[in-house]
């Protein structure tokens, strides 16, 4: 499945994802809801733009260095990273890695470098990915 050096990009990208998912949250904070012209909630907390994704805000420097970090990666690590992150959806299994492979593989390179970069929940995803597919305790991360 994953070499430990794949496992660490992997964490690495999920790391810079967490930094890039907090400064679009600290910006979506003065938004208002008004703004947005969204109806107001039935229940519970509710923000219109968090919907959004990176789209609704401005590009910070963390969601820069996230892209960056991403498009420098080898493109068979990037398929690799994309197969983990759709686990970490429920998409695939620990089961189906060939057939998250083979998902993979069909998408333009293009497609994998937007999809990783556009999802906010990126860390999540692929944390839960590792976890899946049994890679999450292989190796320590970096202390």
């Amino acid at each position: 499945m994953l070499y430990e050096i794949e496992i660490l990009e992997t964490r690495r990208i999920a790391e810079l994802a967490a930094a890039a998912r907090d400064a679009r949250d600290r910006a979506l904070t003065s938004l208002r809801e008004a703004e947005l012209g969204e109806p107001p909630p039935a229940r519970g907390e509710h923000h219109a733009a968090g919907s959004l994704g990176f789209a609704g805000v401005p590009r910070e420097p963390t969601h820069e260095a996230l892209l960056e970090a991403i498009e420098g990666l080898l493109p068979d690590i990037r398929r690799k990273l994309w197969a983990v992150m759709r686990t970490g959806c429920g998409d695939y299994a620990r089961a189906d890695w060939d057939r998250a492979m083979a998902a993979a593989e069909d998408l333009s390179d293009d497609s994998i470098v937007s999809d990783l970069a556009e999802e906010v929940d990126l860390h999540d995803k692929l944390m839960k990915g590792l976890y899946e597919i049994g890679a999450a305790a292989q190796s320590s991360p970096p202390a």
